[in-house]
Formats: C-alpha cells, structure tokens, sequence
C-alpha cells in the first residue's frame, strides 16, 4: 500500500512557478476595476475642489486689510495696456543687457533716468491731462520693476478664499509633525516666541553696530544735559529674552542673538558712562516665578509687567513707586490676539487679557495726540475694544491707521499744582508704561521714528526734570531713534 502511495506522488508534476512581474501585472487586471473608480472619484473631488474656491474667489469681495496678519493685502493687478506695455519694453530691454549691466540699469541711483524717459513717454500720449498725470502717479521704481506675474500672484495670494481658516490649519498641521513652530515662531509652552528679530535685510553684525550706535549717542546726550535734568536708559527684554524657561531644550538659543545683545548693550553702556536700569532680569525672574508679566501671542509686556518696569525706573529716578494694591484692574479685553500670532497663524494658549491699571484720580488726566489732534481722557482709547489690534488702546490715536504710533503726544495732569515733566523717548512698549510714569510727572512722549522736529521746545522747558529712553532691544537693536534723539538734545545744549 506504502508502495501504492509512493507511485501515485512520483507522477503528480509540479507547475513552473510565474515569474513576479507576471503575479504584479496579474493584480494589477484584478484591482483594476477598483482603482478606476478610485481614480475617478479623485478627478471629480479635485475638479470639485478647484471650482468651489474659482466661485468663491469670484464671488466674495476683496480685502484691504488682514486683521489677523495685521497688513494691507495686495489689490487686484493693473491690468491697463499701459502697465502691460511698459513691463513687456523693460524686459526686452533687459533681456538683451550683461548681468552687470542688469545691476546698473536697477540700481536705484539709475531710477531718475529711467523717470524721465517714461514721463517723456507719457508726455507724447493722445490722452487728457488727468489720464496723464494718473500714469505719472504709477511711476514709481517699486511698480516699474516689479514682474507683471509677481503683482498676479500676490494678487491671488492675498485674496485666496478663507485664506485665515487656511493658515489656522497649516499652523496645525505643523504642529502635529512636531515641528514646534511655523514662519519662524516658535510654540513655546503655549507662548508664541520670534525666534529671529531682526529688520528686513540686516545681520547680526548689523544690529550690534544698531546697538552701540545708539548707546555712544545717548552717553553723549547724557553729558550735554544739565544736571537738573536726569536721564535714564531702560531697553526692555524681548519674548525669546524673557521666557526662555518656555523655549524647547532642543532649540539652539544661540541663534537668536540673545547673548551677544545683551552683552553688547551692558558693556557698551558701562563705556559711555550711561545710567541704565536693569529690566530683563527683572522681568524675566518674574515670569519664571508665574506671573503674567508678557503676552502670549504678541510681542509687548502685558500691563503687570509695564507695572514692574515702573518700579524699576521710578527707584532709579530716586521715587517711591505706587504699591500694587493702589490700582484696580480694569479688564479691557479677554481675547486680544496680537503680532506674533499674526505671523505664526496660531495660537496653542489661547487669546492674551488686556488690562488697565487705574487709580485714584486718573480720569484728571488728558492725553493729546499732536499728531491729529485726538484727546482722551486718561491714557486709553475705548474705540479699539472691538478693533484686532487692541493694544494700540494705549495712547491710541483715532486715526488708526496709526494707532499708538504718534510722533507727540502729552499728557498733562489738571491740576493747579505744578508738576515736574519728563520727556519719554520710547517704542511701543513705552505705551502701557505712561499710565504708571504719569503718577509722578506730565510727559512728552516722542517716537522717534517719526518724530522729526529737534525737541528745542521740550528741551527749553523749565519744568523738564527727567529724560527716560525706553525701548525694547528688538527695536534698540534695529532702528536708530536713539541716534536722531540724542543727535538733537546734543544740538541744542551744544550751541
């Protein structure tokens, strides 16, 4: 039987096994049908796709402003044969130029040239005068030598539909790849931290040359002044100074400069002699100790921690600091979302809490914007409760457009006392500290960056007592305020 079994073995024949492209091609006939479907039912949900957003482009209205990025968004292209001409005669022109002499043709010291042959152009066209000096309007170097496609794509770019809603969601899905951050922000512990600072265009280097710049200038103010009138430098921390406790350990610190600011700054003041108050240290104990002292999604201090600069600045000027249970908070908003959010797209903590510190007779106070003539009671502008860009409720001007950002502004207490002033040479986080120094003196508030007088009447002030420079190191370290500030005070006394 064994016998039986074993023939019946030997004659059963073994198939050749297929070869592997054969089994492949053999599935793929089997999941053809399937896929077919597959394939289109992703046509038609693309084809969907494309022409929900063309309607949606189409049908809502464009946008001037972006709340939330907080800068005007792109208008539609000029679409003029004008505009369209002149593009088409500068890149034939250029395409037949070396690069070098692409660069000269470019450079903005050419521009005057290139004016005049347009305006001649326009001169010679069969149109009316107002048509005329409509297109002499547009010739600007920034329009001229921008691409055509360029001004198309920004275009779409800025106008794309739900565009907000879109960057919510790649701000997440950043952060669900673990990326910790998004357009160079970093998700901190629930704070929202530039890692880079730095003005468009400048270095490192750059910026410690900002920073000692602006120091000799203010050591020089300083030994002009006479010796009735104190002056005091404060340059406040920025986010990625103060919450550093929040920084992932895996994120190089060294790269956002910090170091070599701060070292910088505290030498070069000790060289030209100057009065400093420490606050980053300050600040930045006290935030590691819990306390509410910066925003989470902007970049400024948020009102307590304005309270405790006060404390700083006021010991050094030789004043005794109101307590911190002499104010009310007054909760201004509880959903403010400020400028680092704008460009992270997100925020993990939540919106920020904007407070007003009040006290006792602080509505005899009058606020005067000189910029526009805007007047307020106190030191706050109501008018921006419901506006994105809450904190410009600080000295806010109701001019909007510029916000907290005047040029002058005074604030004088009414009273028949005579008062002692102080000038404020500040940035933006001199806003929410003026409620506080205001306790003591009436104040010349002046921002440099676009104040431009040469603070003769300020300086020949009898009752001027106090000089306060106070800037946070992001702008200390990127804007030469400082330099025209002390550049004036210097002229005057130096006559």
């Amino acid at each position: 039987m064994n016998n039986d079994i074993g023939t019946e073995n030997k004659s059963v024949k073994k198939l050749p096994k297929k070869p592997e492209a054969e089994i492949l091609l053999d599935r793929q006939l089997e999941m053809k049908d399937k896929s077919k479907a597959a394939n289109i039912l992703t046509i038609i949900l693309f084809c969907l796709f494309v022409l929900f957003f063309g309607v949606m482009f189409i049908i809502l209205p464009d946008n001037e402003y972006s709340q939330t990025e907080k800068r005007v968004l792109a208008s539609a292209p000029d679409m003029s044969w004008y505009r369209i001409s002149t593009g088409l005669q500068r890149d034939l022109k250029m395409m037949t130029m070396t690069e070098d002499e692409k660069a000269a043709y470019k450079d903005k010291a050419n521009w005057s040239n290139i004016q005049k042959e347009l305006y001649e152009k326009i001169d010679k066209m069969n149109a009316s005068d107002e048509k005329k000096a409509e297109l002499r309007s547009k010739v600007t170097y920034e329009k001229y030598f921008k691409v055509f496609s360029d001004d198309v794509s920004d275009y779409y770019s800025d106008q794309f539909p739900f565009r907000d809603q879109l960057r919510v969601i790649k701000a997440a899905t950043e952060i669900a790849m673990l990326k910790q951050e998004n357009n160079d922000v970093l998700f901190a512990g629930g704070y929202l931290i530039k890692k880079n600072t730095l003005a468009d265009g400048k270095t490192v280097d750059d910026a410690l040359e900002t920073i000692d710049s602006n120091l000799k200038f203010i050591g020089g103010m300083q030994k002009f002044l006479p010796e009735n009138v104190k002056c005091l430098t404060a340059v406040a921390g920025r986010t990625v100074d103060i919450a550093v406790s929040k920084i992932p350990a895996i994120f190089p610190y060294s790269s956002t400069g910090a170091e070599l600011y701060w070292q910088t700054y505290n030498e070069k003041a000790k060289e030209y002699g100057i009065n400093t108050v420490e606050l980053k240290d300050v600040l930045k104990a006290k935030f590691d100790e819990g306390e509410y002292v910066y925003y989470k999604t902007d970049h400024h201090w948020t009102s307590l921690g304005a309270y405790y600069a006060y404390c700083e600045i006021e010991k050094a000027l030789g004043n005794t600091p109101l307590a911190l249970d002499k104010f009310e908070r007054e909760t201004f908003s509880r959903d403010f979302i400020g400028t680092t959010y704008a460009k992270a797209g997100a925020a993990l903590g939540g919106a920020d809490t904007i407070e007003f510190f009040r006290y006792e007779g602080d509505t005899g106070y009058v606020t005067e914007i000189k910029d526009d003539g805007t007047k307020l009671t106190a030191f706050y502008n109501y008018d921006y409760r419901d506006d994105n860009d809450k904190y410009s409720a600080f000295l806010g001007s109701n001019n909007k457009s510029n916000g907290g950002n005047n040029a002058v502004t005074l604030v004088t207490k009414q009273t028949d006392e005579p008062r002692k002033k102080m000038i404020v040479l500040k940035d933006s986080f001199g806003h929410s500290l003026v409620p506080f120094l205001a306790t003591d003196y009436d104040l010349i508030v002046l921002d440099m960056r676009y104040y431009n007088g040469d603070m003769s009447e300020f300086l020949s002030d009898p009752d001027l007592s106090a000089i306060l420079v106070i800037y946070n190191m992001e702008t200390f370290s990127n804007n030469d305020g400082p330099q025209k500030a002390g550049g004036s005070v210097i002229g005057y006394y130096n006559k």
